[in-house]
């Protein structure tokens, strides 16, 4: 076959859902690159018949298809209508990029699987046992897996009983849309959305309903801190669910520190940027994370970052952060205190950041997905 001609069908479903979050962007930056490096390359697009935004609209290369199906109880748009049309496209690769792909794919499938963060012990459910069956069938039944980070790879290999050389390693790179932001006039309007004044330091970061993110932890860790501290800087998370917002805000007045904490739901893409950007640290402390974007991003933007020692996250990071155990309150709290106390370290910190994220690049990125593409479709 001509390998320069390659088609590749893509489940494109996270790139237009309303609510865009990591695997939709990633996807966007991804193939907006692997166009620019393959311009004979045909890619079809599917999605299912809600599109709400379609950043590909302009692109010739792309052929969007929208796949309508009643209910999902029977998976009838992943195992059937994506893998037809895969077939009957004469797709050479069907890309499943969120785990779990059909159950027949058809065409030779890649599968991109980010993490097995559900099947861990303190999380393990009968909903995420059934989700970790699919994810080990669609890993055995892929002709390659791409996975953001070592700590993934390993994960995988020890679970879904599959060979080392199956896996390829591709880092994640910023977001693109996602840069520094020097006017401070455009960090200022962008604050007051939330409730912050321009001139007040603060610290930023991404809350949840999910347990992983520790959000709980985040709150309790900030009420530890001296009250001259907290009294000159402001907590700042957002991406909290509408029905933990309510449960979080009451345990701010618990701790008696709902003065100092800003909770908010979703906050839009745009504005990312100028609130990492005018933040002094990007507080970070996952329990588990397949890759953690959000480490790249802040230091993008010129934000000191505290994550944690578990998982991928120390891959990441490096030394460009500071790195604590995400179960115990006193070390988020004393990372906290290092950093907004002691400016040099922080600065320190935001330099080795600026360097350390030069290493992620979505050329890198996009170039071990199109060999991977050729290897499987030479096959």
């Amino acid at each position: 076959m001509d390998i320069e001609k390659t088609t590749i069908a893509l489940d494109a479903r996270t790139i237009f859902s309303k609510h865009r979050r990591g695997t939709g962007k990633n996807l966007i930056d991804l193939y907006k690159k692997i166009m620019a490096i393959k311009p004979k390359w045909n890619l079809i697009f599917c999605g299912t018949r809600e599109i709400y935004f379609n950043p590909f609209a302009d692109d010739n290369q792309v052929e969007v298809i929208r796949l309508t199906s009643k209910g999902h109880r029977f998976q009838i748009w992943r195992d059937y209508l994506f893998p037809l049309t895969a077939f009957y496209k004469r797709a050479n690769v069907l890309h499943a990029p969120a785990n779990i792909g059909p159950r027949w794919p058809l065409v030779p499938m890649v599968a991109t699987i980010h993490d097995l963060i559900p099947l861990q012990q303190n999380l393990r459910t009968p909903a995420s046992e059934k989700w970790g069956a699919l994810v080990k069938r669609t890993a055995q039944r892929a002709r390659k897996i791409l996975t953001p980070s070592r700590y993934s790879k390993n994960e995988i290999i020890k679970f879904c009983n599959v060979p080392e050389e199956k896996i390829t390693v591709n880092p994640w790179a910023p977001d693109s849309k996602c840069k520094y932001i020097s006017d401070p006039n455009l960090i200022e309007h962008t604050l007051k959305k939330y409730n912050i004044s321009g001139d007040t330091p603060y610290v930023f970061g991404f809350g949840a309903e999910d347990p992983r993110k520790n959000t709980e932890r985040i709150l309790k860790a900030w009420s530890l801190l001296p009250k001259s501290i907290q009294k000159e800087n402001a907590l700042l998370l957002v991406g909290i669910q509408d029905e933990a917002l309510k449960k979080f805000r009451t345990l701010t007045k618990e701790l008696d520190i709902d003065r100092s904490c800003h909770l908010h739901g979703f906050a839009p893409e745009e504005d990312i940027p100028p609130l990492l950007s005018g933040a002094k640290v990007l507080v970070f402390p996952s329990l588990s994370e397949g890759f953690g974007l959000p480490i790249l991003d802040a230091f993008t933007c010129h934000a000191a970052v505290l994550t944690s020692n578990v998982t991928s996250l120390p891959e990441v990071a490096g030394d460009a952060a500071i790195l604590v155990d995400p179960f115990k309150e006193g070390e988020i709290r004393d990372g906290l205190v290092h950093l907004l106390s002691n400016e040099r370290a922080r600065m320190g910190l935001v330099e080795k950041g600026l360097e350390r994220v030069k290493m992620y690049t979505w050329d890198a990125c996009a170039n071990r997905v199109i060999k991977v593409f050729e290897e499987v479709a030479s096959t």
